[in-house]
């Protein structure tokens, strides 16, 4: 059985997950960020190594807003109040690995290619201001002219309908333990789903496929939930929350408009 010193040392270690991924940074980033060895952060993690005051120096340089008290106790803000964000410095120039809108040919398809083939795709994203206007003009094309759009990496032109939603509110945050940080969905981020078509719905949903799921209810608008269970036989989903604070509940499928499973989670870009 772990002593108390072990025990904190493993605290330690799970606030610092839970604010790389606020930053939305992997292990492997911030180790590169750290200058340290490949792997370093995760080993230490696991077995609950105590991190010495050097490097416990060198994290809280490289991240300032990092607050030093939050990690030792886990009741302190996690942020340095009026503490501004310093970028670390940069000794190379990173490419990206996928298209962007910038490999575009001028031409309204759906899928954009670099010189070398690298393949995207752009899905128009519903901004959260837009939310309460969707159930009345989803089914209009001209609804979504204006909207803008992200591209996506693909491996392979996807037939369906894609659609990308800006998330809002805390339903699907969680930050109790490094795992459910690790699965929350904060907001600000874009949810990419694509739509499941209501014949479908007859069948058991692959919720073993996908975590996350768009809800289009009729009344309560736009929900991103999990959905933990599927009564095909009286048509009925129960969709969870992350954040403890939000319970479980049991919708109709006849209540609901539209469905869509998640394929991304991905950062604003701007």
């Amino acid at each position: 059985m772990p002593d108390n010193q072990d025990k904190k040392n493993q605290e330690i270690h799970e606030r610092l997950s839970i604010f790389l991924k606020y930053r939305g940074l992997s292990l492997r980033e911030a180790e590169q960020m750290l200058m340290v060895g490949n792997g370093r952060l995760g080993k230490m993690a696991q077995n609950g190594t105590a991190i010495k005051p050097a490097f416990m120096e060198k994290i809280l340089n490289t991240f300032p807003d990092l607050s030093a008290e939050f990690l030792k106790d886990g009741i302190t803000p996690m942020l340095n109040p009026n503490d501004e964000y310093k970028n670390p410095r940069h000794e190379a120039k990173p490419i990206s690995l996928y298209p962007t809108k910038e490999d575009e040919d001028g031409t309204e398809k759906r899928f954009v290619y670099t010189a070398d083939g690298t393949m995207g795709m752009k899905v128009k994203v519903v901004p959260a201001k837009a939310y309460a206007g969707y159930l009345r003009g989803f089914a209009d094309p001209e609804y979504y002219e204006d909207f803008d759009y992200v591209v996506i990496a693909v491996e392979q032109e996807h037939r369906g309908t894609y659609l990308g939603f800006e998330v809002r509110g805390d339903s699907m945050v969680c930050l109790e333990s490094a795992e459910l940080a690790e699965q929350s969905i904060f907001p600000g981020r874009i949810a990419i789903g694509r739509d499941l078509p209501r014949h479908q719905w007859v069948y058991r949903l692959h919720t073993h496929n996908y975590d996350n799921w768009v809800i289009v209810h009729k009344t309560e608008g736009i929900l991103i939930k999990q959905i933990t269970n599927h009564d095909v036989e009286n048509g009925i989903i129960t969709i969870h929350s992350l954040n403890p604070d939000y319970p479980d509940e049991d919708i109709y499928l006849d209540e609901i408009e539209q469905i869509f499973s998640v394929v991304q989670i991905i950062k604003k870009t701007r």
